[in-house]
Formats: C-alpha cells, structure tokens, sequence
C-alpha cells in the first residue's frame, strides 16, 4: 500500500486542532498507526512517498520505530523534500530513491521560541542536554542507515542546508535518482546521411578504378527506444510509431514493467509477450478527506442539535405569550371586584339568580312637567321675569284706577 507523508508532523492533538479550527492536516503517529492497520495481510510491501519539512522529534521517531516493527519491505521516494525529521523516517526504508529535483536536509534539533520565552538557567540547561542527546541519537541512526561519515554528518547539520539528490545519494540518504521516463529515438539523421556519403564515395572510387561494384540497396535502419519504469532503454526494431508487438525484434531480455501498466516479455532477442495493465485498485480513502468529512459530519450534528433546541426553547416562549395574554383578558377592575365581593356577601349565586327572577315591579309614576333651567340662561329669564311682574302691577293699577272713577 501507498503511504503518503506530505505534510507536517505533528501530534495527534495538534492535529486534531488544525483539523477544527484552520482546516489544516498533518501527519501523527495515530494516523501512521491506523494505515498499518488498514494493510491487507498478504500485502508485505509499503510504498512511502515523502514531502514533508519534518516536525516533532518524538512523534517521527515514533513513527520510524512503528513502521520497521511491521517487518514489511519499505520502499521511500523523495517526492520535493525529506527534511528535518523527514529525513529519519526516510531512512526507515530499505530502499530510497528520490525525484531528480527533490531534496534532502538534515539539522540540530531545536526547541520551538514558545519554550524559550521563559525560564532559568537551570531549566535552559536541561533543554539544552535534551537538544544534545537528540542530535547524538540522530547521528547514530543516520551513521547505522546511510554508512557515512559521523563527522561529516554532523558538519552537514550545523549548516542547516537542503542538499541535492547527487549529495543525498553520495552519502547514503538515497540509492537510486530518478530521471523522466521518456522514449528517444535512436536513429541519428547526420549519422545515416554521413554513411550514404561514404557508400557513394566508395563506389565512384571503385569505377574509377576499373572495378565493378556491385552495391545493394541499403534500407534505412530503423527503430525506437522505450523506457520502462525501473528506467532501463528497451530497444523496439521497427518503424517509430508502431506500437511493439509479439514478434517484434528488441533487446534487452528480461520482463519490463511500463509506464502505462504494460509488461514486455522480451526472450533472445524478440518480444515474445505483451501484458495488458493490471486493473488498478480502488482508490484508499485519504486520511485527509476522511478527517474532513467527519468534521463536516461533527458540525452538521451539532448545528440539528441547537437548531432542535431553538425550536423548543421558541415553542416554550410561544405557549408563555399565550398564558400571558389569556391572563391579560382574565383580569377584573376594582368596580367589577366590589360588586362580586357584595354579591359574595350576600349570599353568592344562589341570591343573584333569585334576584333576577324577582317579580317586583316598580308602580307607575305621573310624569310632571319640569322647568329645567340652564345655568346659561338664569340672568335672562330672571329679567322677563321681573319685566313680567312690573306689567302685571301696572295693569293692576289701571285696573282699580277705573273702578275708582
């Protein structure tokens, strides 16, 4: 199986962290632990492709430690950068090899400035010794996996410089560099022109010498190259653009292993077999996608489980309105309250229904004609009144006047 490390490495709280909070991954220990698990029995090959710029110390060497406890045949392909502690867990393989453009760096370990902002100098002296046992054990696994020089290796640390898969491979980080894999054509144009000159040289030399040469038509070599995934050239003895088929003239022997999946079975000289790719696996769940993906499901459940509880806490403050406005109409005013508690007094329901249906009836009244009297009128009718009543007594003058005469 196919383990990827392409990113930082890091613990699995931290990692957790990322995950929540920035949407960022990164590689622990626990992941590493859960791919071995995830490996089929019968498979006894891992397959490391690295580009990682390292991390925490004690979580790669973890990591080293648990995957050559599997017992499986590592192999480890630098795909951009092996750095920092990257470079161990590279050298947890048996065989490495590394992309022509790829790097490698190794360094002394350091602490982070988060630990340093505080502390006294006993307390920076115990990081310091913790520091010098780290790179002495870096050392020690380096020497034992790549047979370099400790002393060279450690100047290398102390420059804290990337260096190429040429330095890389010359010290033992790596076996093997590995080139693009493209076909070359074999044929030279200036070669095959420069041999038709000659050929027609020699035979105008020849007549001229009286000699009768007798020159067979020469066909134009032809031929292609392949170059099979481990990067060994397959010859192919037939015009380019024609695919190889069983039969075909090429060298070397052997069973090569194609770009495309294809293997060619080449025996004395002949193509003598062609097989078709294998069908390729479905593709294993990135560790990423799967971590994602049950963050988004984490978020998804919590986002029902408080929308659920709005929805109740809205249903709760709801039928609260509802009490509250049926109250609101049950209220009585004071008068109302006055008359219930006479009502009460004097003997409750019973009394009130047999009042009601009393047959008491009050007797019928004469109606009397009323002066009602405004007070905005009052100066007015006491001046006729007055005017009234001084005719009245003039009149009753003249009246006993005449009776006298």
């Amino acid at each position: 199986m196919t383990l990827k490390i392409y990113s930082e490495i890091i613990s699995e709280e931290e990692r957790q962290f990322r995950l929540m909070f920035m949407g960022l991954d990164g590689v622990s220990f626990n992941g590493i632990d859960e791919f071995i698990a995830s490996i089929p029995e019968d498979d006894d090959t891992i397959d490391m492709r690295i580009n990682s710029p390292g991390g925490v110390v004690s979580e790669g060497w973890g990591i080293i430690d648990k995957l050559r406890a599997t017992g499986k045949k590592i192999t480890a392909t630098v795909e951009g950068q092996a750095s920092s502690m990257a470079s161990l867990i590279l050298l947890a393989a048996s065989e490495r090899r590394g992309y022509k453009h790829a790097t490698v760096l190794i360094h002394d370990a350091f602490y982070q400035d988060m630990y340093l902002k505080k502390g006294t100098a006993e307390e920076l002296e115990k990081h310091a010794a913790i520091l010098r046992e780290d790179n002495q054990r870096a050392l020690d696994f380096m020497v034992e996996r790549t047979g370099a020089d400790r002393d060279v290796l450690e100047a290398i640390m102390k420059e804290d410089k990337p260096m190429s898969m040429e330095r890389a491979k010359e010290l033992g980080f790596i076996h093997e560099i590995l080139e693009p894999a493209s076909a070359t054509n074999i044929q030279s144009p200036t070669d095959m022109e420069t041999k038709k000159k000659i050929a027609s040289a020699f035979k105008a030399f020849a007549e001229a010498i009286g000699l009768s040469v007798k020159m067979e038509a020469e066909t134009d070599p032809v031929g292609y190259v392949l170059t099979a995934q481990d990067g060994t050239e397959i010859s192919i003895d037939k015009p380019e653009g024609e695919d190889p088929a069983v039969g075909d003239k090429a060298t070397p022997d052997g069973e090569h292993l194609m770009p495309d999946g294809t293997t060619i079975v080449i025996a004395d000289g002949v193509i003598t077999e062609i097989r078709d790719a294998e069908p390729e696996e479905a593709p294993e769940a990135d560790p990423e996608d799967s971590a994602n993906q049950s963050q988004e499901a984490d978020l998804d459940a919590i986002n029902e489980a408080h929308a659920a509880e709005l929805a109740e806490k809205d249903a709760e403050i709801a039928r609260l309105q509802a009490c509250v406005t049926e109250l609101e109409a049950s209220q009585i005013s004071d008068d109302q309250r006055d008359i219930l508690a006479k009502v009460d007094k004097a003997g409750g329901a019973a009394w009130l229904e047999k009042s009601i249906k009393s047959s008491y009836r009050p007797s019928q009244r004469q109606r009397q004609e009323q002066t009602v009297q405004h007070s905005g009128d009052s100066k007015t009718a006491e001046a006729l009144a007055a005017a009234r009543a001084k005719k009245a007594a003039k009149r009753d003058r003249v009246v006993r006047k005449n009776d006298d005469q």
